[in-house]
């Protein structure tokens, strides 16, 4: 190249500037290719590139709708005309019908607690032996010698042991990593602390409150001695222990109806309500419920502006640009990805879909007041939402909440298989000999009623017995199956991933074919140099020659 370059610019040889010829004809050769090779990587980066963005854009869009789902609106707020005395909330987990009902409390549940013999100092010991903590009720508070009955309940007795060293705050520390919420409502069957009096320092034992939940404590070795006082023994036979509070329940009277309770806090009174007694009154105060869809209304509005902003950017991505269709001159970097038609696909059709499950139902999207326009996207009417809530407030918990229930008392689900068990109303009927959930044979096997085929496949009720009908209902809301359909795009490895991968994996054959395409445009440009470099000596030899015989007949002509 060099040698061409020279003998070009110092006008030997041909005169040609071969340099730009060279480079024309290899471009001319490999123009195609290389213009070919930039397009398709240039397409190839911008569909990377708007996977990602669907991508983020469906994760946000999942993200509200999880959001959404642990908002836990029920559309009902609760009133007290007295907060000090009772309190009544939603809980947003089920439909609550509209409340209106004079309360009078008489008793507020207590703990059941004890305290033990005085020390100088937590660290004092307390010696060897052993110590354990039954629940139930007492028939009376137990004295020495009393011999008062203990009826056990269901919660599981603790047992701790103690050395001669172990402390007053050992004590207390052993006891509490002993004990269990063995009946499973999310409290310790018992709590030990330790109080101080002014003089001394007490071990101090609480149990859940009620009055089956009160403790009897055994005690052996040190721990039972009686020598001034020191024991934890509080039994039939044995009460050194101190009683501070007996467990007792909750009485209180709704609408004229005496009603008691192990706890001051109420779930089970009125469905998707809490109430809490705080204190006792001697005139009634009343409890109520209205309808407050502030939140819903926002809440549903969120989905709406989301999935709309989702399936714009849908079309945006896969418009296919012709003008002569009211396009734009230039397609969408994934006009034609059969992906996206199907998310499309998938999302529309949750705006028709069927929720099952609920009482009343099944319930569409339409009933709550998100329609869908002509262009595709979804409105929501707030005045078609608060008749339909009117009308019937399960509709908004189809929307928002899922639910395992059954309509009768002495009928409970034990189990159900989440990917067999299909959501719907199952009826249970059973003669005697012959039993069925959602019209397909069950087993029994003792209070226990099981399917293991059809919709309800997986399902396991406990029936009480003299129970012969009633009714399971199992909804998946429309929240949780727009989440399930949208986490199937997003989800790690996800077929978005997989197109991304994909055209990653072009992106590297595009640069091996681009290294290819230059070894070529090199080896075809050194080609021409040598080719041209080889032309310019011949005819700067041709020339040398006829300069030569030019002066010779110059000089003849002179003779």
């Amino acid at each position: 190249m060099a040698e061409t370059e020279i003998l070009s610019k110092i006008g030997v040889g041909s005169g040609l500037d071969t340099t730009a010829l060279i480079k024309a004809l290899v471009d001319a050769d490999s123009a195609a290719e290389t213009s070919q090779l930039e397009k398709d990587e240039e397409k190839t980066n911008a569909k990377i590139s708007a996977l990602g963005t669907l991508k983020s854009n469906l994760k946000q869009f999942n993200n509200i709708i999880k959001s959404i789902q642990t908002s836990e609106s029920s559309g009902f707020v609760g009133n007290s005309s007295n907060t000090a005395t009772a309190t009544l909330t939603a809980s947003g987990d089920a439909a609550g019908a509209d409340i209106d009902s004079s309360l009078t409390v008489t008793t507020l549940a207590s703990s059941h607690t004890l305290t033990g013999p005085a020390y100088s100092a937590t660290t004092s010991t307390v010696g060897a032996g052993s110590i354990s903590i039954a629940f139930g009720t007492w028939s009376a508070d137990p004295t020495s010698g009393g011999g008062q009955s203990h009826t056990a309940n269901s919660q599981s007795t603790i047992s701790v042991n103690t050395t001669s060293s172990t402390t007053l705050k050992d004590l207390r520390d052993l006891i509490n990593n002993a004990a269990t919420d063995s009946d499973s409502d999310g409290e310790r069957d018992v709590l030990a602390s330790i109080i101080y009096d002014g003089t001394n320092y007490m071990l101090m034992l609480k149990s859940e409150s009620g009055a089956s939940n009160e403790m009897k404590v055994t005690a052996s070795s040190d721990l039972a001695n009686t020598i001034s006082g020191v024991s934890y023994n509080y039994n039939a036979t044995t009460s050194n222990m101190t009683q501070r509070v007996s467990g007792i329940n909750s009485a209180f009277t709704v609408d004229g109806i005496s009603m008691t309770r192990s706890s001051n806090e109420i779930k089970d009174l009125f469905d998707g309500f809490t109430l809490d007694l705080l204190a006792t009154n001697s005139s009634a105060i009343r409890v109520s419920s209205q309808v407050d869809l502030t939140k819903i209304k926002a809440l549903m509005n969120d989905y709406v502006l989301t999935y709309n902003e989702v399936m714009s950017l849908i079309d945006s991505l896969t418009t296919s640009g012709d003008t002569a269709l009211g396009g734009s001159n230039e397609a969408g970097a994934l006009n034609g990805n059969s992906l996206l038609m199907s998310i499309k696909s998938q999302l529309r059709g949750l705006s028709t879909k069927s929720i099952g499950g609920y009482e009343g139902g099944p319930y569409f999207l339409s009933q709550m007041g998100i329609k869908t326009e002509r262009d595709g996207s979804l409105t929501l009417n707030q005045s078609d939402l608060e008749e339909s809530f009117d009308f019937n407030p399960e509709m908004v918990h189809a929307f928002f909440s899922d639910q395992l229930k059954t309509d009768t008392n002495g009928i409970s689900v034990t189990s159900f298989e989440l990917l067999n068990t299909k959501p719907g109303t199952y009826a249970f009927a059973t003669n005697g000999s012959t039993h069925t959930i959602g019209g397909v044979n069950a087993t029994k096997n003792g209070t226990k009623y099981s399917v293991s085929s059809g919709d309800p496949n997986g399902l396991v009720l406990n029936v009480a017995n003299g129970i012969t009908s009633g009714n399971v209902y199992y909804g998946k809301s429309f929240l949780s199956l727009a989440h399930e359909t949208v986490e199937v795009f997003t989800k790690f490895d996800s077929v978005i991933d997989t197109q991304v991968e994909s055209g990653r994996s072009r992106i590297k054959d595009l640069a091996e074919k681009r290294l290819r395409l230059e070894d070529r445009i090199e080896k075809l440009t050194q080609r021409y140099q040598k080719q041209y470099a080889n032309m310019e000596s011949a005819v700067a030899g041709l020339n040398e020659t006829g300069n030569m015989l030019t002066a010779l007949l110059g000089n003849n002509d002179d003779d």
